[in-house]
């Protein structure tokens, strides 16, 4: 019934209603709100699946379905995308020089549309929002409920991404049920913190086979940021190969749009082939994994007229979903494992088994030498796991854990428009907005350094 239906209806009956002792004109002025579900009726077995809904929702939207996301903004930091039009605030994410005031950064939540905010402010939400929400649905449902465990290992890979993404300093307050002002953790501490929640939510899976391959590959992510990739290996030796966990999307409403498809099919990034020197081929290597199609005509973006434009054709929709833990990476942590283990035999194995999964990829041989095999394992890494918040962390773990040079690792140098140079900042900006934390100082956030 449409609004106008309903109000006149809504007068009719209010008219015949006078005419009766008792009835109240109130309650029939007041439209029905079905699809709004009021905070006090949230707590308990029936609204359970509103709050898991709306915490899942909320790190999609931090991390693929809004145009601000963290893995969208990871990927223009790296190589993975390069700007395609001309807004400056965006520019800097690309050229790794983002001011603390940077626009994008600092931006905060609209309730209106449900844009959840800049990468670092929507990631915390996120965070925030799954801790809640596990412990919400601890209250009302039975113990081991699957949906309690995803939560907290879902609450897990936020710390990940924090450790992944984010400097050295990055603070971590709580606004549930208090607002407290937290301080900086460390890198390794945010991975510890991720395993910390990751084992809480083994136990609360109620064995179900998705949630805890979940967990297993999440865990064996935060192990190898940590560097100890034998407990790593040993973390996702049951994890099937065809594993996957998709953030799923939607259209509508916007903030469940896949905006790696809505961003790259607008010409705002663009798939990058060697970018800032150091960058892969992504847009010239013809690898099914990364399939790209060039924009027809002058080839270049219709936004600024200079960038080359290629399109990243996997996803042909907003709906799609994208998958962002996978059996596939459990095999990647296996290979760098036996890597480490100077087993190249069984390091080969893994990525061959990997690669056996998609026509058209051949399996790779051996090329004969320490550097050459970190390369071949971080460029399977690249194009298997490509714009899915992986990437930047990768590069960081090429300096930190294997003595690459920063500046041989990260896109650098000249800048393919408007005769700029790239910065030097190896993680993503914690903006200035909390600099109000009086835990936490700019200098705490060693951005420069892996």
């Amino acid at each position: 019934m449409s609004l106008v239906s309903r109000l006149s209806r809504g007068w009719v009956l209010a008219g015949a209603c006078a005419l009766l002792a008792g009835c109240s004109k109130d309650d029939i002025l007041h439209p029905d709100t079905p699809d709004v579900i009021p905070p006090d009726a949230l707590d308990n077995p029936q609204g359970a699946p509103a709050i898991y809904a709306g915490a899942v929702s909320d790190l999609v939207a931090s991390t693929t379905g809004s145009s601000s996301g963290v893995v969208i903004y990871a990927a223009l930091f790296t190589d993975e995308f390069m700007h395609a039009s001309t807004p400056p605030a965006v520019r800097e994410w690309d050229l790794r020089n983002v001011l603390s005031t940077n626009s994008v950064a600092v931006g905060g939540p609209i309730p209106a549309t449900g844009f959840p905010g800049g990468p670092f402010i929507a990631l915390h939400r996120a965070r925030v929002s799954l801790e809640a929400g596990a412990r919400r649905l601890a209250a009302v449902l039975p113990a081991g409920d699957k949906r309690i465990g995803e939560l907290k290992a879902l609450e897990g890979m936020t710390y990940i991404l924090f450790g992944e993404h984010f400097c050295a300093g990055t603070p971590f307050s709580e606004r549930d049920p208090s607002v407290e002002l937290g301080t900086p953790l460390a890198t390794n501490e945010m991975f510890n913190r991720a395993i910390d929640r990751l084992n809480t939510a083994t136990g609360q899976a109620s064995a179900d086979p998705a949630v805890l391959n979940l967990i297993a590959v999440l865990k064996g992510r935060a192990l190898l940021n940590l560097g100890q990739f034998s407990a790593a290996a040993t973390a996702v030796t049951a994890v099937p190969t065809g594993f996957v966990y998709n953030f799923v999307h939607a259209s509508p409403p916007a903030r469940a749009n896949n905006n790696i498809f809505l961003q790259n099919a607008n010409d705002i990034y663009s798939v990058p082939n060697r970018e800032g020197i150091n960058g892969l081929d992504f847009a010239s290597a013809a690898d099914p994994r990364v399939p790209v199609v060039p924009r027809g005509g002058t080839g270049l973006s219709r936004n600024d007229g200079a960038t080359p434009m290629v399109y990243f054709t996997k996803y042909t929709g907003l709906a799609d979903p994208v998958a962002m833990v996978t059996g596939i990476e459990a095999r990647l942590i296996e290979a760098e494992a036996a890597l480490q283990a100077a087993d190249v035999s069984g390091w080969l194995d893994k990525l061959n088994a990997a690669r056996a999964t998609v026509a058209g990829l051949g399996p790779l041989t051996d090329p004969g030498d320490a550097v050459a095999r970190v390369d071949q394992m971080f460029r399977e890494r690249a194009f298997w796991l490509f714009i899915t918040g992986h990437r930047l962390g990768d590069l960081r773990r090429l300096v930190r854990q294997y003595g690459r040079d920063r500046e041989s690792v990260y896109p650098t140098g000249a800048y393919h428009k408007q005769g700029l140079t790239r910065g030097t900042q190896a993680t993503l900006r914690v903006p200035q907005p909390e600099e109000n934390n009086s835990n936490y100082k700019p200098t705490d956030c060693t951005q420069n350094t892996p």
